[in-house]
């Protein structure tokens, strides 16, 4: 079964300081799920999981930057097939 996404009050301080000094221009894997405010397997599932997302990856992780990423969401979102800077 699914784990729905819940702000805890940890997560709810760092939304605070996110949205009183802006967002970090590439967002770790928590920041991202922070970010949409979506569980990371939802995310994993749905967005990150199709060839096209703009997703860096490193030896420990990767990151995803904030501009490609919201470019991405608008490809998505109208059927196309994002062709970005990545």
């Amino acid at each position: 079964m699914a784990t729905a996404y819940q702000l805890t009050p940890e997560r709810i301080e760092e939304l605070r300081l996110y949205h009183e000094i802006g967002w970090p221009p590439s967002l770790t894997m928590n920041q991202l799920e922070l970010y949409e405010r979506t569980n990371i397997a939802t995310l994993r599932k749905y967005l990150l999981g199709r060839p096209d997302a703009p997703f860096i990856p490193f030896d420990r992780g990767g990151i995803i930057p904030l501009l490609s990423w919201e470019k991405f969401k608008a490809a998505v979102s109208v059927g196309k097939t994002y062709d970005g800077e990545i």
